[in-house]
């Protein structure tokens, strides 16, 4: 996410990078990109660590090299950041090289509906922090990019205003905004308790980042049903406002995957969606963390 002050602290701290390794820039508004490292199943030094952990909550991606981790060791990797935050749906199993990771298949897409703006569990109110995602096969004939997105951006070019109005304004959350369990849970009794399991409940619709202080907008097109308190037509219109922001090319940043790639992102501030623009299969492992 770019600030001057995030920018400095990444410049003076790149001395805490393995040798050989080197960061840069996505885009403006969010990403960073580290080359030229191995990681070799040992414990991360605490200097590399914090730097890690200060690129995700100031630039909000970190992308790196093919060849980085394997599929049995990502997750060991990623493990620095927290506790694993285990959640799957019928859909989405356990990875077979790896039981802390799950599968995100193509071959169960239409299920999956990923191609929407999204937070990983974001139908929870105790959504995970951070999310790990490992690319282990793509389509021979490419595509199959994955979109991201830094709400704290879109918060911080809102007219003041404007913005202001959005922070006395709570959003309802929901598992099944836009399909996800009547979609999923194909079997009556197991849609029935995940309803149970996953309720509808409020949160502020501009939350604040426990670590950095910026406040980001905390909607999403997959899991946010409506704004608290208006009517529909201002909840749709004001929602349409964010989801257009969220989207704008300022915003974003687009990243082809190559095989064997990590991406890391801080759950809580960045939105992601698949681009389903491929034919073949596309099977990515997704492991999440608490902070």
């Amino acid at each position: 996410m770019s600030t001057a002050n995030s920018s400095l602290r990444i410049v003076s701290e790149s001395s805490a990078l393995p040798q050989g390794a080197r960061i840069t820039q996505m885009q403006p508004a969010l990403g960073s990109v580290i080359s030229g490292y191995r990681f070799d199943g040992k414990p991360l030094g605490d200097a590399f660590r914090s730097l890690l952990r200060d690129l995700l909550h100031n630039r909000g991606v970190v992308v790196f090299d093919a060849g980085t981790v394997t599929p049995e060791n990502f997750t060991v990797f990623a493990g620095f950041l927290g506790e694993f935050f285990h959640y799957a749906g019928p859909h989405t199993p356990r990875a077979p090289e790896n039981p802390d990771a799950t599968t995100i298949d193509s071959v169960r897409d239409k299920h999956l509906r990923n191609h929407i703006w999204h937070a990983d569990g974001g139908f929870r109110s105790d959504a995970p922090a951070f999310t790990a995602l490992y690319a282990h096969q793509l389509p021979d004939l490419g595509g199959g990019d994955t979109m991201f997105s830094n709400a704290a951006w879109v918060y911080e070019n809102l007219d003041p205003l404007f913005a202001a109005y959005l922070e006395t304004l709570n959003v309802i959350q929901s598992a099944d905004a836009t399909g996800h369990i009547t979609d999923r849970y194909l079997d009556p009794e197991e849609a029935k308790q995940a309803r149970i399991k996953m309720p509808p409940f409020e949160m502020p619709l501009v939350r604040v980042h426990p670590v950095t202080g910026r406040k980001w907008v905390a909607v999403n097109e997959s899991y946010v049903a409506y704004i608290k308190g208006v009517s529909r037509v201002t909840s749709q219109n004001l929602l349409g406002i964010l989801f257009d922001m969220i989207k704008s090319p300022e915003a974003t940043a687009r990243h082809a995957w190559a095989q064997g790639q990590l991406a890391i992102w801080d759950n809580r501030v960045v939105q992601h969606k698949g681009i389903k623009d491929y034919g073949g299969r596309r099977v990515l492992y997704r492991a999440t963390m608490t902070a």
